[in-house]
């Protein structure tokens, strides 16, 4: 397991607050993160990825407290989904809260969560005492990226930080359930 260092955790975690963008490694790839409500933030994220905001974007975080803020109380209801055992990595869709910023649920009625399982997500999450945007870093269309090195060269010099660690050993992104009606939407 790599080290996570503290000091660049709570650098990073600054950055976050201050309305930054940054990438680090996820379960199976590199991310772009910010926090949720930094509007500016989520929309140099979608400039960064070239990516439409009807879309939306997934929140990540380190436990159920940091994403019920995003949640109306019929997603906060079904928060249990996140107690299931699964053998990957899961995002769950839960209905979202109607003040939550159309850049960060899209077009939906409905927002993207994880609890992550990535130590240097949950560390990041935890040092910033919220969940975060998260979204591959790629550009719509490309691959999406392993190494901070990837990550470092293709767009490196549109972010404030990049967090360098392994990803988590999965091979593909998270499966994708519609906590409500449990329909997979990626498997």
């Amino acid at each position: 397991m790599a080290y996570i260092n503290p000091f660049k955790m709570h650098y990073a975690a600054q950055r976050i607050q201050q309305g930054g963008v940054i990438a680090y490694p996820t379960e199976a790839v590199y991310g772009l993160g910010c926090h949720p409500k930094a509007e500016q933030a989520i929309q140099r994220i979608l400039k960064i990825k070239r990516r439409p905001w009807q879309k939306g974007l997934i929140l990540v975080a380190s436990n159920v407290e940091q994403i019920k803020p995003y949640l109306s109380d019929d997603g906060k209801a079904l928060i249990s989904c996140f107690n299931e055992q699964h053998k990957r990595p899961v995002t769950w869709l839960l209905p979202v809260h109607a003040e939550v910023s159309p850049l960060l649920r899209g077009t939906h009625e409905k927002i993207a969560v994880r609890l992550s399982t990535n130590p240097f997500v949950k560390a990041l999450c935890d040092a910033a005492n919220s969940a975060l945007v998260s979204t591959s870093a790629n550009r719509a269309g490309q691959p999406e990226m392993t190494k901070a090195e990837q990550v470092r060269c293709q767009m490196g010099s549109e972010l404030d930080m990049i967090i360098v660690g392994p990803t988590g050993g999965h091979t593909r992104p998270s499966s994708i359930i519609d906590a409500q009606t449990r329909e997979v939407l990626r498997a």
